[in-house]
């Protein structure tokens, strides 16, 4: 496929970065051919299709570091008692949610954010999946849902002692099958869409044993695991309680802790803890709104990022669109420090540089910036910039303006998936209906 966008206002995220106006990009077979100015790309590739961007801001596609597709049927749900405290709301809420699922129910609850995550301009996630009843191929389920609208993704299985050893062995091997899927896959087609991780839940549930296997198998396919690191001081207090061990130490000792894992939440952690995380090489990410949500902390990213250490950010289930939390990053941290002046350049690079880097780094996918070769990734935005736009106040721009303007276009591996706000193929109301019928379902199991 070929394709020009021409008449755009292009903000390329490069470093350094640069800002079109009247800018053109052409796109062929899946990466970004040329960027610059119209005039010249015009003539150049006058026979490409050509969507006319009518002024609006083509910038690369938003990259959502952590999610939970599967939370979606979490919406509107009735509990009978009202979780306490982080732990209640595991075993209240979440615990009893992905025990209800099957393999039709994970199907919906993936396509509907997904949608939502087009529609908002993130054009790749980082799942993180468990349904401990519908464990096998569940990972295939969620990939057929996410390329009926077309959304990058690296995918994994939540592995989990909680549920029994059976099951949590059954994580495992859901797991490396999937990858092992994805690399046969990918060595077959270029443009394939999805990758994944080994999914751990959290220290306090997993077995010495369990991690020993998730190492090996980590070390085995030079993959990272995706795990949950203490996101509340319970994972902390368990982790000791049962295995005598601090819960960096522990999975440092089980070989989790890589340069391809992703360390999810990190906010208990103290100062050793931050040297032996960025010893280890791993990305963490943050997750502002679902911490708020939970009332568990704020991660110390100032600490982390002193450190070296690769940080992005995620939404954790909250949303499939990343605004949200992007907006939360740049406001919590100046609230709780009552500091007005911190947090806005490490969220702009966590954002704009850090997610794209982590995004690579485990799926192996050059995306988020637009330049020659890069992926295909891109969204065309209803933004008119009121005040002139340069490639130094791009963040400005962002926070207080692009955030609210809708997407038009998304466009992924070349791929036109959204034009004229219409996700191409897509029937939502049929789809709302059918996800309504699997959650009447799954809401009657948890409260069974």
């Amino acid at each position: 496929m070929t394709l020009l966008i021409d008449n755009a206002t292009i903000y390329t995220n490069t470093r350094p970065a640069q800002v079109f106006v009247k800018g053109a990009l052409a796109i062929e077979n899946g990466r970004i051919l040329a960027l610059g100015q119209a005039d010249e790309l015009r003539i150049k590739y006058q026979h490409f299709d050509r969507i006319d961007a009518d002024g609006r801001l083509l910038m690369p596609g938003l990259i959502n570091s952590h999610m939970h597709f599967y939370s979606t049927f979490a919406r509107g749900i009735a509990m009978r008692k009202s979780p306490q405290n982080f732990t209640e709301i595991l075993h209240m809420l979440w615990w009893k949610l992905d025990r209800a699922l099957d393999d039709e129910a994970v199907y919906y609850s993936v396509l509907v954010p997904a949608i939502s995550a087009i529609k908002n301009g993130v054009t790749a996630a980082i799942d993180h999946h468990a349904s401990p009843n519908a464990v096998d191929g569940s990972l295939d389920k969620i990939e057929e849902a996410l390329a009926r609208v077309g959304l990058r993704a690296s995918l994994c299985y939540e592995v989990s002692d909680r549920d029994g050893s059976d099951i949590s062995a059954a994580g495992l091997a859901e797991n490396e099958r999937y990858i092992k899927k994805c690399m046969v896959a990918k060595a077959k087609n270029e443009a394939h869409l999805f990758d994944g991780l080994i999914g751990l839940h959290a220290s306090f549930t997993l077995e010495n044993a369990t991690l020993e296997n998730a190492g090996a198998l980590a070390q085995n396919l030079l993959k990272g695991c995706h795990i949950h690191v203490l996101e509340d001081r319970a994972d902390e207090k368990e982790s000791r309680k049962k295995f005598g061990m601090g819960v960096i130490d522990r999975l440092r000792y089980y070989q989790i802790l890589r340069p391809q894992t992703i360390a999810v939440h990190c906010i208990h952690l103290n100062e050793k803890d931050k040297d032996n995380l960025a010893e280890s090489g791993s990305i963490v990410v943050h997750n502002p709104q679902s911490n708020m949500n939970n009332a568990v902390g704020r991660t110390d990213v100032f600490g982390l990022l002193e450190r070296n250490i690769l940080l992005g950010l995620g939404t954790d289930g909250m949303s499939a669109d990343l605004v949200p939390d992007i907006r939360t990053a740049n406001l919590i941290h100046k609230h709780d420090l009552q500091k007005s002046t911190v947090g806005w350049a490490e969220v702009q690079n966590m954002v704009l540089q850090n997610n794209p880097i982590i995004f690579q780094r485990v799926t192996g996918r050059n995306v988020g910036k637009l330049k020659k070769g890069a992926l295909a990734d891109m969204i065309l935005v209803d933004y008119f910039p009121p005040t002139p736009l340069t490639a130094d106040n791009f963040w400005g721009h962002f926070l207080f303006g692009i955030a609210d303007a809708v997407v038009d276009t998304t466009i992924i591996n070349g791929k036109i998936v959204m034009q004229n706000k219409q996700i191409i193929g897509i029937d939502e109301t049929q789809i709302a209906h059918d996800a309504s019928v699997a959650a009447k379902r799954v809401w009657k199991k948890f409260a069974d």
